[in-house]
Parts: C-alpha cells; sequence; structure tokens
C-alpha cells in the first residue's frame, strides 16, 4: 500500500483497492472520494486516500449508500455518526434475524415428512409474521 507521502494514479489505486478504476471515479462523482489532480489532470491518490477509499469498502459492505457514507464523511457531529452507524446496526441485525429465521424454516423443511408443506402445522407456523422457532 503506498504510504501517505508516496502518490499512485488511479490505475494503481484500484489495483490496490482491488476495484475497477471506473469505481474510484463513481466515487469522485458522488463526492465521496475527491483525489486533487495533477497539472496534467489525473487524479493523485495518496495513503491517506486510500484509507479514505477502504472506509468506502467498509461502509458498503455494512449496506451504506454513497449519500451515507459522504454524510458520514461530511459531517463533524459525532451523535451524528453514531446514529448513522446505530441506525445501519439496528438494520443489519434485522436482516440477520430474517435470515437466521429463514434457515431455521429451510432447516425444518429439509426434515419435514408432511406431504405437503402447507399442511405442517410447524412450517404454517414458520409463516407467521414476527414468529421465531428452533430448528
Amino acid at each position: 500500500m503506498p504510504n501517505i507521502a508516496e502518490s499512485c494514479r488511479i490505475g494503481d489505486a484500484a489495483a490496490e483497492l482491488g476495484v475497477a478504476a471506473h469505481v474510484l471515479r463513481h466515487w469522485e462523482d458522488a463526492g465521496v472520494l475527491v483525489p486533487p489532480r495533477a497539472p496534467g489532470g489525473q487524479r493523485i491518490y495518496n495513503g491517506a486516500l486510500i484509507v479514505q477509499a477502504r472506509l468506502v469498502q467498509l461502509c458498503q459492505r455494512a449496506g451504506m449508500s454513497l449519500a451515507e457514507i459522504k454524510e458520514l464523511f461530511d459531517t463533524r457531529s459525532r451523535a451524528r455518526r453514531v446514529a448513522l452507524f446505530a441506525d445501519k446496526q439496528a438494520e443489519l441485525r434485522a436482516h440477520v434475524d430474517d435470515l437466521t429465521r429463514t434457515i431455521d424454516f429451510l432447516g425444518h423443511v429439509l426434515r419435514c415428512t408432511h406431504p405437503i408443506v402447507d399442511q405442517c402445522p410447524d412450517c404454517v407456523e414458520f409463516s407467521r409474521p414476527g414468529t421465531s422457532r428452533s430448528a
């Protein structure tokens, strides 16, 4: 990885991050990652921008939109940053709960001996909103 004193062009930065160069251009268009330009107009990425890009990747893996990430980087308010992450964490926990419930259902269906799924009382129970059953 380039250190903060070193700089590289967009192709090298993209390779370092494991993304295509057009992704970095898209992030620039969204205002999330804005590299300075060399006199010839080429984008210049230093170590600090690479770190910021890695943070963008982490936030995207957490399900944050580029608009949310831009707000996160732009805000000086710790309370707002905490609120953004708390909201995303709650959203992810709900998604994990849904996935866990789905995995439990699939596990039950794999063991279910009823000829038709909707004739199984346990399968029907899984269909109720908010119902969570152990597999």
